[in-house]
């Protein structure tokens, strides 16, 4: 069935072809470029010999508009040379910028240094383990996590060189300033740590000399009790009823 349609849309399909017409062709060259030649040419003395005669000629009303058309579009055609310059001009220096902005050369000069100091920072970060408490934690890692995102984002985005190192040294900055931060309070908590367990073995210590005081209290009272109430035997030593 398919086929079927296929072969009768195919059957009623027009087909265009070209048949070139010497006549017309040449008619329409002489109206509209003042070229060429009309043919077949006694046609023409017959029918339309003063056209003939005057088609191509310098006074004729095509040529005249023609003429008037061609010295109205010269101020237009300079304008579009001048557009046209500068263009060419404008491309040249975006063709520079876009070279500039794709080839991230201020990333070979700062990058060590702020991998080296970024690096440093997730080690000491490392240091907060068993000091600080997981939130804490949890907050000076996201740091981290943004100065990953912020060099990623400004290797990747289309600004000139010179912007990328503005923003590559505000990074390092910035990470140096959180890292000298973030050493400060390691070295907090580190001795605060140390601080707890000191007061901590003190309150250990303070107890036992409570209870040691209080046992030789009582033994020296009860030494006394004895030394009252007792009696000595030949050694002086005291004998307990």
């Amino acid at each position: 069935m398919l086929t079927a349609m296929l072969v009768s849309i195919q059957s009623w399909a027009q087909q265009v072809t070209y048949n070139h017409d010497a006549s017309k062709y040449g008619q329409i060259m002489v109206m509209e470029l003042g070229a060429g030649s009309l043919t077949p040419e006694v046609y023409y003395k017959l029918t339309h010999n003063s056209y003939r005669k005057g088609a191509k000629a310098q006074t004729s009303v095509k040529n005249t508009l023609r003429t008037a058309a061609q010295i109205a579009s010269m101020p237009q055609v300079e304008m579009a040379d001048s557009i046209q310059k500068d263009l060419e001009s404008r491309a040249k220096i975006e063709a520079m910028n876009t070279a500039d902005r794709l080839l991230d050369v201020a990333w070979l000069t700062e990058g060590e240094k702020i991998n080296s100091r970024l690096l440093a920072f997730k080690n000491n970060l490392s240091a907060l383990t068993g000091k600080a408490s997981p939130e804490e934690i949890d907050a000076w890692t996201e740091l981290s996590k943004m100065y990953d995102f912020a060099i990623k984002t400004i290797r990747k985005g289309y600004m000139p060189n010179s912007e990328r190192q503005k923003q590559y040294l505000a990074i390092y900055d910035e990470i140096t300033a959180t890292n000298d931060k973030l050493i400060l309070r390691v070295r907090f908590l580190a001795t605060k740590q140390r601080a707890d367990r000191i007061v901590t073995s003190l309150a250990r210590f303070q107890h036992r000399v409570g209870e040691n005081a209080t046992a030789a209290y009582n033994r020296w009272r009860d030494n006394g009790m004895k030394t009252r109430t007792g009696k000595k035997d030949k050694d002086n030593n005291i004998i307990t009823p």
